[in-house]
């Protein structure tokens, strides 16, 4: 349920945003909260936060004998996070352009008192009844995240859940109508449609009330979604020509002990070129066996390589730097990546050059086209294409929606940029000057969509045009030709939660899967 709130987090504040960038600003005002917190510390940091285009908005204020002010700018009502990081406390509220109060223990913000803003009583009313649902579940949820469960009990207390979100839907259906000009009413809505198609958006708001059609908030939306429907395409359309494809697992492929493997790519000759979590580079034959391995010197954390024609390895490893955080009163020392090195290798991994990646953070994905490196930068949310031989950069594709720090693609035969755009629970394809050509799936349970918190988490295509996906948390790989959406069986579940599952076809269209514990599966046509 977690991941819910944060959806709702950023969808509201996303949409606060759009209603900001077309409010007309007559008159300056302001918002200030003034705060009663006690069990904190004199010196103790209060921080708003919500998304903006471009990053994140913040103010904050220190706590003064229980007591503190926050100020800022919110000209539309706006849902925020009210954090105090120091004690691990982080609570949702509506704030606007008017004067609020707040008052409460930090051991029990589930109980604050707000006033001053209609929308946050809207909201909180809101959240009282929500609570009273969740409350006749919290024992299965509880135990859901118990550690050590099996899959089986997993899947068993999902299905127990399943009530719970029926009620929560309908919660949200009679608010939606009860408050249809309100800003929790149109976060709703765009919690309600956040992964289905633009088709599918369009039909479920069309059907809503006019009221809520011309909220401002949700009349944004629509003109987004309508410019996204115009590179939308359907499965139908795009596999009309594509003749249907099987696959199956080669059980003869000795696969099972590579292990800890984080990246994958291919030599023309068919042999793999994988990436392990310590830096290694390891030669994978076509039955399974290593052929050769070795290491790079590398100065940072190695998270991607791709091949050339010339069987160059290109490995991508993020550069680290060191950050200080306080905890709960504690100093804990994090690396977190501030820029990417690209290291090339020849075959036998003696390095022949080196070079910088100007304006990417990560790199969680590479692949080489012609003369271009194309790489995915999850922390930036972009893809960029640099040249191979020197780095120099070129065109970028923005606009991602990566989640659970995974971001990849594939480059198909058409030298279309195919990317697992898994937070918005689609493909979405582009040309090589960054212009967005295609997009299609959706969030939803049948074969066609794309399950769970987000998915996919990667995409390649076949020689023959069909597309292939693959999706975590269940593992499900997916075949896309004229008959749609086929899954291979046989695949067992490869990763536990939110995790990335490298995936690389050969020149021979077998496909590759690792995981990190159970090694590398092999799946070949039965066509």
């Amino acid at each position: 349920m977690k991941l819910k709130l944060n959806l709702l987090f950023v969808l509201a504040t996303m949409l606060g945003t759009f209603a900001c960038n077309n409010a007309k600003k007559e008159t300056k005002s302001e918002m200030t909260l003034t705060g009663t917190l006690t069990g904190v510390a004199d010196g103790t940091k209060i921080e708003l936060a919500s998304y903006i285009a471009g990053g994140m908005k913040r103010d904050s204020a220190i706590v003064n004998e229980g007591k503190f002010v926050i100020k800022g700018d919110y000209p539309n009502p706006t849902m925020c996070y009210l954090a105090v990081t120091e004690a691990n406390v982080f609570v949702q509220i509506y704030v606007e352009n008017i004067p609020m109060t707040l008052t409460a223990d930090v051991k029990d913000m589930a109980n604050m008192i707000v006033t001053g803003s209609k929308e946050h009583d809207i909201y909180a009313s809101y959240q009282k009844e929500s609570n009273v649902i969740r409350a006749k579940y919290k024992d299965i949820m509880d135990e859901l995240y118990k550690p050590g469960n099996t899959k089986e009990r997993t899947d068993e207390l999902v299905k127990q859940l399943e009530p719970q979100q029926k009620e929560l839907d309908i919660l949200g259906e009679k608010f939606i109508k009860e408050y249809p000009a309100s800003a929790h009413a149109a976060n709703l809505v765009a919690q309600m449609v956040s992964g289905k198609s633009a088709t599918e958006t369009q039909r479920v708001i069309s059907a809503m009330t006019p009221e809520i059609q011309n909220n401002p908030v949700i009349v944004k939306l629509l003109a987004d979604v309508a410019k996204k429907a115009e590179y939308e395409v359907s499965i139908e359309e795009m596999m009309a020509n594509v003749n249907n494809v099987s696959y199956k697992v080669d059980t003869k492929y000795a696969g099972k002990e590579l292990k800890d493997i984080i990246y994958l790519g291919a030599f023309k000759n068919g042999n793999l070129c994988a990436l392990k979590k310590d830096g290694t580079v390891q030669v994978i034959d076509t039955k399974g066996k290593v052929a050769k391995e070795f290491k790079a010197n590398l100065n940072g954390q190695a998270s991607s390589l791709t091949v050339d024609t010339d069987n160059n390895i290109y490995l991508l490893y993020s550069i680290q730097k060191e950050v200080i955080k306080k905890i709960r009163g504690r100093k804990i020392k994090r690396l977190i990546p501030k820029s990417v090195e690209c290291v090339v290798l020849d075959e036998k991994g003696e390095e022949k050059t080196r070079y910088m990646l100007n304006d990417v953070i990560t790199a969680t994905g590479a692949r080489i086209v012609d003369n271009n490196l194309v790489v995915a930068d999850c922390r930036s949310a972009k893809l960029a294409m640099f040249n191979k031989e020197n780095g120099e950069a070129g065109a970028v594709m923005k606009g991602m929606r990566p989640c659970c720090g995974i971001l990849d693609f594939n480059v198909n035969a058409k030298k279309e940029i195919l990317v697992a755009n898994l937070g918005a629970f689609r493909v979405q394809g582009f040309d090589f000057t960054g212009k967005k050509i295609l997009s299609f799936g959706q969030r939803g349970k049948t074969m066609n969509d794309f399950h769970g918190c987000c998915n996919p988490v990667s995409v390649t295509s076949l020689s023959n045009g069909a597309i292939v996906t693959v999706e975590k948390d269940p593992t499900r790989i997916k075949i896309y030709s004229k008959e749609g959406a086929k899954q291979i069986a046989g695949i067992e579940e490869l990763v536990k939660g939110c995790s990335y599952i490298p995936m690389i076809v050969d020149s021979k269209d077998n496909l590759y899967l690792a995981s990190a514990e159970k090694g590398i599966v092999k799946c070949i046509s039965v066509n």
